[in-house]
């Protein structure tokens, strides 16, 4: 879900920029935890999985409500 987020913004991007056209590639991230006033910052032992693709630099880490959350990251240039 995180991907298919970072795609949809890139192409917001696009649209609103009046860019024909964009790359994306990986960008490592942050974890962003939603729940800030419980879990503030994502600590290294609670890291799920790491998965990167040619477009986003995806970081899985346990959730406080869910069992856990992705945030994905990606650098977009446009045409």
């Amino acid at each position: 879900m995180s991907q298919a987020l970072a795609a949809e913004s890139a192409n917001d991007l696009r649209r609103s920029k009046g860019w024909k056209s964009i790359s994306m590639s990986a960008y490592k991230v942050n974890p962003d935890p939603f729940w800030k006033a419980v879990r503030p910052v994502v600590p290294k032992d609670v890291i799920y999985g790491t998965f990167v693709t040619p477009k986003t630099y995806t970081t899985c880490f346990t959730g406080v409500v869910v069992p856990y959350v992705c945030t994905s990251g990606s650098k977009v240039c446009g045409n």
